[in-house]
């Protein structure tokens, strides 16, 4: 009984510190101009770390990878999946930017634009959300969300959209891939991700770094 309430009280101290580590090291430590894969297990909505904390975040560029796990049964209550974004304070009261996809019909991919505006959720809002476009497995896409201003800014491929973006703070910090939040999928999702780091002289191109695919 007593190794049990030891080994439950180590479970219980570590969970904690290791995403504080896993966030330390996502801030710290360069990940940009380099392919990664995030892989979000079966049944769960995110992976760690789930956010990396930026000061002054105004623009993400990034290049994503799709493939068929982004496939899956449509639920009675499909929402949006969050792909990529950034958010100025806490998105739930201030205000958030993100790229978002939907399976629908079981074959069917969406791409879109979701934004939290003063705190107000895209849902009760107007115009704080919107389908850019259909996207297919196995290809690359190229994104840019931009606070610039005081508007959200998305370009995806050819697309461009923006909304309102309210009053924001300085500080902010980028936003990692969630499935659902009413339901999970069945089986394992995964994405490959580039996150581009723009030199200074960068800052009002539209397209700073192309990788190799």
């Amino acid at each position: 009984m007593r190794l049990t309430i030891k080994i439950l009280t180590v479970v219980i101290v570590l969970l904690p510190l290791t995403e504080v580590f896993f966030v330390t090291y996502t801030t710290f430590i360069d990940l940009s101009n380099h392919w990664r894969t995030i892989k979000i297990k079966e049944g769960n909505h995110s992976y760690y770390p789930s956010v990396k904390f930026i000061y002054d975040l105004n623009e993400i560029e990034f290049y994503i990878r799709t493939n068929d796990s982004w496939f899956y049964e449509e639920p009675v209550r499909n929402g949006w999946n969050k792909v990529r974004g950034f958010s100025k304070g806490m998105h739930h009261d201030g205000g958030s930017a993100r790229l978002v996809y939907k399976c629908v019909n079981d074959t069917l991919l969406l791409i879109g634009s979701y934004c939290y505006v003063n705190g107000v959720h895209p849902n009760d809002g107007v115009g704080q959300q919107a389908v850019l476009d259909t996207i297919q497995p196995n290809q690359v896409y190229h994104c840019i969300i931009r606070h610039q201003d005081e508007k959200f800014k998305f370009w995806f491929e050819d697309t461009y959209w923006e909304c309102d973006a309210g009053e924001n703070p300085s500080w902010g910090y980028m936003l990692s891939p969630f499935i659902g939040g009413v339901f999970t999928l069945d089986h394992d999702w995964a994405i490959d991700v580039l996150d581009i780091k723009k030199e200074k002289h960068d800052t009002d191109s539209l397209q700073a770094f192309k990788p190799d695919f």
